[in-house]
């Protein structure tokens, strides 16, 4: 797995009106903690961030003045819109040890029992695994064609890399093709005969995100 390496500065002024300075410079705040050490506060490149991002990347080498170290991605916060990093939380790791990490599950095919009259139904749509640092799977592909009628993917059954475990019951449904519900149109109370009942429909709406907090807090391992 290639690492990608950006250039990072030290932080000593913390708060969000600092936090905010720091986005319209174009850097991005970051916290670096673990491994025993004091929680470290950072400035990185928004566009290298961004670009890092784009290609999936699960961890950094972080470069302040010279001195180049591995860190996990732990975590991402964006803004309202959930477009744009606004902060990141990074775990400083030994490329030798293993991790536990997060790792999205998206199926591969039309499995036959569509054409039965089934449907997909995802029950997991991502799991944890542990591995290696440095051998941290992209999201899973799993092939769903040969699933039938009533038939399950299975966590098991997901094609983990060699020295990748699963951290779930290996029995659990990843997927099931189960058997289209018809529709039930109940009847309207007090309707006139002959006269066709418009349902309303439920009105879902999205939910929009709080923009988090700009302060900080110190995170310890």
């Amino acid at each position: 797995m290639k690492i990608i390496t950006i250039k990072g500065e030290a932080r000593t002024s913390l708060g969000s009106k600092h936090m905010r300075k720091l986005r319209a410079a174009g850097k991005l705040p970051a916290i670096m903690y673990g491994h025993g050490e004091a929680p470290e506060a950072v400035a990185l490149l928004d566009h290298d961030v961004e670009v890092a991002l784009a290609h999936g990347a699960r961890m950094l080498q972080v470069d302040i003045k010279g001195s180049v170290k591995p860190y996990l991605i732990k975590a991402v916060q964006y803004d309202h819109l959930s477009t744009t990093p606004i902060h990141m939380d990074l775990a400083r790791v030994d490329l030798n040890e293993r991790v536990t990490v997060r790792v999205g599950i998206e199926l591969r095919g039309t499995p036959k029992g569509i054409a039965e009259g089934g449907m997909i139904d995802q029950a997991i749509s991502s799991i944890e695994v542990e591995c290696l640092v440095t051998e941290i799977p992209d999201t899973l592909h799993p092939l769903v064609t040969h699933l039938g009628m009533n038939d399950s993917l299975l966590v098991k059954d997901l094609p983990l890399p060699s020295g990748v475990t699963a951290l779930i019951d290996g029995t659990r449904a990843v997927c099931t093709i189960r058997k289209m519900a018809e529709e039930v149109v109940a009847p309207v109370a007090g309707a006139v005969e002959g006269a066709e009942a418009v349902a309303e429909p439920e009105r879902i709406g999205r939910i929009k995100k709080e923009e988090p907090g700009e302060g900080e807090e110190e995170k310890k391992k």
